[in-house]
């Protein structure tokens, strides 16, 4: 401390008068340093004259260098530097000012720190004498006042007398009487020269010269207050860069206005709101805010300015703009944006967070990273690919992506990359050139993940039921997100006004008049107001004057200026003034969009046509019209208004010639330079501009587009653009000619069946059949048709056409050698069950993994027996023992493929529900469906598979695995079937997640929703099998709920109306699914002789699947008590009991989870009908407990239900109301209406028997 004080002792305090300080100012050799210290003493001196005008009037004497005072200190540790100015002090009227916070002026290590970085000063005045009331003669007035502080001004920049000049060139000063204050009239006008020459500033030139000339009459731009001059001075010193060192003077012969790209002028309540929502994902919720506003009004830069501070906090900001003239698609865009991601991601991350990344994804996608690959293929920079043992063979791609796929991948893309440490923004604009299946992806996006997302589109070019309002809409009624709107006006005069400042450098004070003419012709829109300014440089009506180093104009004459509202006129009329060579360039960049690969300009600038075409791009871009940004670099426009003027530049009429002429060039290019996806759609975008032209061309033309579209086609169903692909798909169509199928087999063929695929993924099945059976028609082979009959059989079995999908498989499989049967008899089948075992009983992995890989013909073989074992399930289920075996025989005779396996889990599945079959088989069945399975994970690719498999290893699952595991697993079954575009089996899927949803007792309710869900979803792809199924357990959930009073089985179709269910129930093909659900229903509803019937038709077929079976028996045990209470049956329902408890019990040794509880509850009722109630209650409470430890409320409420009724019967009356109550709060968690007033009836009429039984006690004593 003793140090310290000792330094602040050395430090050298100094009061030095104006005249003196100036006279010493003049030996520091820095230039700008000076003006600064000059500056902040006029600045000090104009604060202290406002202050003084408050105490008493001024005089002239008080305005003059004599009156004032600089204080500075000297630092010890810095003698050879000037001192600080600490303050300023006013000798008459006895005023000090003090700087408090003066930014270490003149200590700062950097030269030039005073300069870069402005002095925002606080000052503080402080006076020892009090407002005099009478100062003996009237105050001066304001100009007057203002004139003199211009002539203090003077001295204090150039430390000359004002009127030296004057006198220098042999003029007599003529005397003026100015309010008693006399001045030489002529020299004045010479203040700005005289200073220049001196080296001051334009700027503090013009100051000065404002001031002194206060006292003339209808003088320009001229001070009329202190206060004015005071904040000018004050601007001078926080914003030097601008107003005191930058210099205005031409570069390379061009003019240029100052403007600040990164700066947004009038935003900051915008800006605001954005950076909250950031904030508000940072915390882990997804903000969806949509900006809208006229083209111009800065919605793009609103959202770039938020852009840096995104990054610097950790964030990823994916960022796509549509474009009006881009034929490849919205969708395509976006998921080449979210491609870019995956490369952002890898160069952002630090090894760590990237590692978790990694994790994530794996995690999430396992198996199916091939398809997110497929999708995004720069994934691989984020997890490299690996090769697995039977990879997929040519031709037999199974996967059919779709947009459900897109939705999938994309959403937990999003959901493993964005966290709140690394959340990651998504930024869409001009949605209005979007379309509704791009702004689908982002719903679901931000349904599943932590995301900002932020759409702007212009507000005059979309119709209210533009697809950007239906999203906003669902987005808000779904809560899925919190949904913020945000209209974008006209920006305030004031502010353009600071734009205006800052692009020509001068104090806002003197651009304000023209910032008013120029905002009130464009309106306040920032990219009309800008391209005004600039037209105004372009004219000559805003110029610069090389004498005074400013900017210069005349108001009159641009107030009288007509302008169109338009800015596309000023742009164009800019650009016609251009060279040809830059025209041209900006008419090609143009009919590509808003941006273009910098290689297909390389490539037109090789040809005839577009020869130096690169020359005019680079004057483009000096000129400001087009920018070079982004990996791989392309050329951008810096407006989408600029893009259009460049645009108008073709005639109308040309436009579809030019764009030909352009994709005439590109299809020059050599075919062996690798033509990446992107660049054959933007050429097949521009040679299809003028198709009616095209259809006139040769047919090796034709053929050569024909085949260009092919290309672009399957470039977009790579990406699950359908509609795009399909629109491809049809002009090559169009294109063939009529004998294409003998003069272009090859690409005939791929044609269709590209075209098929996309049909069916669309869901547009009679598209997809009729261009299956051309194929069928006109190919030369069986080979040429495999892929075709494969879709076709899928296709055939989703419309519930069973026995047309079997015979095809079986004609399919003769044609390749392998003769199915057409029937087999139960012998049979029971010594094919058996043959397998013996095969299967000793396999491993490691047994496995010694067979040899299938070749490709055995391959496709196993691959129909595969198909034809899904179809057999639901057509002919006989037949699936001798598929099963049959898979088995050919692995080992030909080797192992992913078919092979998928043929262990199909085995299984027969193991584990034939009824017949003992214990050891089913726990070789489990064995042998779980090595399946591993097998497939761990050793294949086998992603057009998954749901196939999952959905089938859930048969298996459902007898040892908890029933709710069961319906999470085909949950995620559901999302890998869309992921790949097997929606067969994703809606396969689906109808067991709801079937064990029901089992494991979900809310009701929610499960009702999401019912219907997957029914929208069902019928927009035309599966009749899996809607048929779905409608069946929307009539239980119904039921369930409140008997279907309010929940009527019916489903919205796209159009609105409501369609009954029975119309689309196929009876005969769902009767024990039917009988069942009949069982559920019934039972729940209190309805004992419909259970008891639909039990026993249930039971008598043989061979109904054994879960359906072990569930129906608990429900008819249960059922059987009632009725032998009430007589009925009573031979039958003894019976009934036996079976169902030793069936359970069997059941209960695999899965104690799912059968534990339904043991329980038999037992009770069986002791509580023997009279054994002590045994009884102790049932009844294991059961209760065994069902909350499973979370089955709804058979814990059954339980608790059936414990009342024992206490009633046994004349616990309090204890019955306790158990009742018990239920009613279960049954209310289920969500079931019906059950929660059938529960409150009962505890109704206890209350009334227990005041009747009171009554009769009163009446008794």
């Amino acid at each position: 401390m003793g140090d310290i004080n000792n330094n602040q002792m050395n430090n050298i305090m100094e009061d030095m008068p104006l005249t003196k300080w100036l006279e010493a100012e003049l030996k520091n050799p820095d230039g700008k340093r000076l003006i600064i210290r000059k500056t902040t003493v006029a600045y000090a001196a104009a604060e202290l004259l406002q202050k003084a005008i408050t105490i008493a009037p001024l005089s002239a004497n008080k305005i003059s260098l004599d009156n004032f005072v600089v204080r500075t200190k000297k630092w010890h540790h810095r003698p050879s530097s000037a001192a600080d100015i600490v303050g300023v002090d006013m000798i008459s009227e006895k005023l000090s000012l003090t700087i408090i916070d003066p930014s270490d002026l003149g200590r700062s290590s950097s030269r030039d720190a005073e300069e870069d970085a402005g002095r925002n000063l606080v000052v503080s005045i402080s006076s020892c004498l009090p407002r005099s009331s009478d100062s003996g003669f009237e105050q001066i007035k304001e100009s007057t006042i203002c004139h003199l502080f211009g002539i203090l001004l003077y001295q204090i920049y150039s430390n000359l007398d004002p009127f030296l000049e004057n006198k220098l060139e042999g003029n007599e000063p003529t005397l003026l009487d100015h309010g008693g204050v006399k001045t030489e009239k002529g020299g004045l006008r010479l203040t700005y020269s005289t200073l220049r020459e001196l080296g001051s500033p334009p700027n503090i030139c013009m100051l000065v010269q404002n001031f002194a000339e206060g006292n003339l009459p209808s003088p320009r731009n001229t001070y009329f207050s202190l206060k004015e001059g005071s904040d000018d001075l004050h601007l001078l010193l926080r914003q030097p860069n601008k107003l005191l060192f930058t210099s205005n003077a031409p570069e390379d012969g061009h003019l240029r206005l100052r403007l600040q790209k990164n700066k947004l002028y009038g935003r900051d309540h915008e800006v605001s709101l954005i950076s909250d929502a950031f904030s508000t994902v940072c915390v882990g919720e997804s903000v969806a805010l949509f900006v809208g506003g006229f083209s111009g009004s800065g919605k793009t830069s609103l959202v770039e300015s938020v852009m840096a501070s995104v990054n610097a906090s950790g964030g990823y900001v994916l960022a796509q703009k549509f474009d009006q003239l881009s034929r490849g698609g919205p969708l395509l865009e976006l998921i080449s944006a979210f491609d870019r991601l995956c490369v952002l991601i890898q160069s952002r991350t630090s090894p760590q967070d990237l590692q978790i990344i990694v994790d994530r994804l794996t995690e999430t996608f396992g198996v199916d990273l091939s398809l997110l690959r497929r999708l995004l293929p720069k994934v691989d920079v984020l997890v490299p690919p690996s090769t697995k043992f039977g990879q997929q063979i040519p031709g037999q791609d199974g996967t059919r992506m779709n947009l459900q796929s897109v939705c999938f991948i994309l959403q937990h893309f999003i959901r493993a990359v964005s966290s709140k440490s690394h959340p990651v923004m998504i930024f869409l604009d001009d949605l209005q050139w979007s379309n509704s299946m791009t702004l689908k992806v982002i719903q679901h996006i931000l349904g599943a993940s932590n995301c900002l997302f932020v759409g702007s589109y212009r507000s005059n070019e979309v119709s209210p039921n533009h697809a950007v309002f239906r999203l906003m809409k669902e987005l808000e009624a779904s809560k899925q997100c919190s949904v913020q709107k945000l209209i974008l006006d006209g920006v305030k005069c004031e502010d353009l006004n600071t734009l205006v400042s800052d692009a020509l450098c001068l104090f806002p004070r003197v651009t304000r008049g023209l910032s008013s003419i120029i905002h009130e012709k464009t309106e306040g829109n920032p990219f009309f107001f800008l391209e005004f300014l600039r037209s105004l440089v372009d004219r000559g009506l805003l110029q610069y004057s090389m004498g005074l180093e400013r900017w210069e104009w005349d108001e009159d004459l641009i107030r009288l200026e007509k302008i169109t509202n338009n800015v596309l006129f000023l742009l164009a009329n800019k650009m016609s003034r251009m060279r040809m060579e830059v025209q041209m360039a900006l008419k090609v960049l143009s009919s590509f969009g808003n941006e273009v690969n910098e290689k297909i300009i390389t490539y037109l600038n090789t040809t005839s046509q577009f020869v130096d075409i690169l020359s005019g791009v680079e004057e483009a871009i000096s000129d400001g019209f087009v920018s070079r940004v982004g990996e791989p670099l392309c050329y951008v426009f810096v407006h989408d208004k600029v893009r259009e003027a460049a645009y108008s530049l073709i005639p109308d009429d040309a436009k579809d010639d030019f764009h030909c002429m352009l994709g005439e060039a590109l299809r020059s290019i050599p075919k062996g330079d690798g033509l990446d996806d992107n660049t054959v759609i933007t050429i097949a975008d521009q040679i299809n501009h003028n198709l009616d032209a095209l259809r006139q061309s040769g047919s090796s033309m034709r053929l050569e587009v024909a085949s260009l579209n092919y290309m672009a086609g399957v470039a977009a169903m790579s990406r699950s653009d359908n509609d795009t692909a399909s629109a491809y798909l049809s002009v090559s169509l169009q294109l063939l000619p009529d004998d294409h199928w003998q003069s272009s087999y090859r690409l005939s063929l791929k044609l269709y069946i590209a075209t098929a695929k996309v049909a069916c993924s669309s869901g547009y099945m009679d598209k997809s059949d009729a261009a299956l059976k051309v194929i069928f028609k006109e190919a030369t082979s069986l080979e040429d048709k495999l892929e075709a009959y494969y879709l076709y059989v899928n296709l055939l079995h989703s419309q519930e056409r069973g026995e047309e999908a079997h015979t095809t498989c079986q004609d399919v499989l003769a044609q390749l050698g392998e003769k199915i049967p057409e029937y087999v008899t139960p012998e049979e089948s029971k010594k094919m069950i058996q043959e397998t075992i013996m095969i299967i009983s000793g396999l491993s992995e490691e047994k496995l993994l010694k067979l040899k890989e299938a070749d490709e013909n055995s391959q496709t073989v196993m691959r129909f027996i595969c198909l034809m074992g899904t179809v057999s399930y639901f057509s002919k289920p006989e037949l699936l023992p001798y598929l099963n075996l049959r898979s088995i025989q050919l692995t080992m005779e030909n080797g192992l493929s992913k078919y092979s396996l998928n043929g262990l889990v199909g085995i299984s599945i027969v193991l584990c529900n034939v009824t017949a079959l003992p214990k050891e088989c089913v726990q070789l069945g489990y064995k042998i469906g779980a090595l399946g399975m591993a097998m497939l994970q761990s050793h294949f690719e086998y992603s057009e598979l998954k749901s196939r498999v999952n959905h089938t290893y859930s048969y298996v699952l459902q007898h040892s695995d908890p029933v709710q595991k069961c319906a999470e697993r085909a949950r995620k079954g559901y999302g890998f079937g869309i992921t790949s575009g097997d929606t067969v089996f994703a809606f396969f899927n689906a109808n067991g997640e709801i079937r064990y949803s029901i089992l494991a007792g979900a809310n009701l309710p929610d499960l009702l929703c999401e019912t219907d869900k997957y029914l929208a979803l069902i019928g927009n792809h035309g599966n009749t099998l899996s809607r048929s199924y779905m409608f069946v357990y929307r009539e239980t959930i119904s039921a369930l709920i409140d008997n279907g009073e309010n929940t009527s089985l019916t489903t919205t179709t796209e159009n609105g109306e409501k369609e009954a269910a029975n119309d689309a129930i196929y009876l005969d093909r769902q009767s024990e699914t039917l009988s069942f659900h009949k069982v559920l229903q019934s039972f729940w509803l209190g309805y004992h002789d419909r259970c008891y019937h639909y039990s026993e038709k249930l039971l008598e077929k043989k061979d109904a699947g054994k879960h359906h079976r072990l569930v129906a028996l608990f429900y008819h045990g249960l059922n059987s008590f009632v009725l032998l209470r009430k007589g009925k049956f009573t031979k039958r329902c003894a019976q009934v009991y036996k079976i169902a408890h030793n069936a359970l019990k069997e059941a209960e040794e695999l899965s104690r989870w799912n059968y534990r509880n339904k043991v329980n509850l038999l037992e009770a009722e069986k002791y509580s009908f023997q009279g054994y109630n002590k045994e009884a209650r102790n049932s009844y409470g294991a059961a209760i407990m065994s069902a909350r430890s499973s979370k089955f409320f709804h058979e814990q409420g059954l339980a608790c239900e059936l414990a009342a009724f024992h206490c009633q019967r046994n004349g616990d009356l309090e204890q019955a109301r306790k158990f009742f109550d018990q239920a009613r709060t279960c049954y209310k968690k289920w969500g079931s209406s019906v059950k929660v007033e059938s529960i409150s009836n009962e505890i109704d009429q206890l209350s009334f028997s227990e005041s009747a039984a009171v009554e009769v006690q009163i009446g008794t004593a």
